[in-house]
């Protein structure tokens, strides 16, 4: 497929310092967007591809989970707030947008939903992710699967042993 989805750091930088000045929600959002975006592409050769993103999220979620977990929460939540604040009743403070995201993370319940394009974007992102990268916060210890299959190859040792004609 190649490399259709390069994104420039250099083009970023100067989109998130656009941004800056000015107050509107579609411009912070698109600033709090493109940060999130240079601090994935921090450490590159200038040029993040789509595949070279996916593969540092990854990476990100294999070293530390339970941080990569708190960043979506609390990033989704910002984003969730920016986007949400002004335009839907509901998502009147910071805390209402988490009480938000962190409810997209299971099936929990809140008396409160996404309204705005954008707030619909990011909830379904953090719907379709989050379970699974809260999974790998909070799940078995890395260690655990191996216990298990190590318990499993006993246990089918010790049947095949009973099973044996005496």
């Amino acid at each position: 497929m190649g490399d259709l989805s390069a994104l420039a750091a250099t083009k970023i930088v100067q989109d998130v310092a656009a941004a800056a000045p000015s107050v509107g929600r579609d411009e912070r959002l698109r600033g709090a967007v493109a940060l999130l975006v240079l601090g994935l592409a921090a450490g590159g050769a200038g040029e993040l591809s789509y595949d070279q993103l996916k593969q540092r999220c990854r990476d990100a979620v294999a070293r530390d989970p339970v941080d990569s977990l708190a960043a979506m929460v609390l990033g989704s939540s910002y984003l969730f707030y920016q986007a949400e604040h002004g335009e839907n009743p509901r998502c009147g403070s910071f805390l209402d947008a988490l009480l938000f995201i962190s409810t997209c993370l299971s099936g929990g319940y809140v008396d409160r939903f996404a309204q705005t394009a954008a707030g619909k974007a990011i909830a379904s992102f953090v719907m379709t992710m989050g379970p699974a990268l809260a999974t790998a916060a909070l799940g078995a210890p890395q260690g655990a699967q191996d216990q298990g299959k190590a318990i499993i190859e006993r246990l089918d040792g010790i049947l095949e042993a009973l099973r044996a004609p005496r």
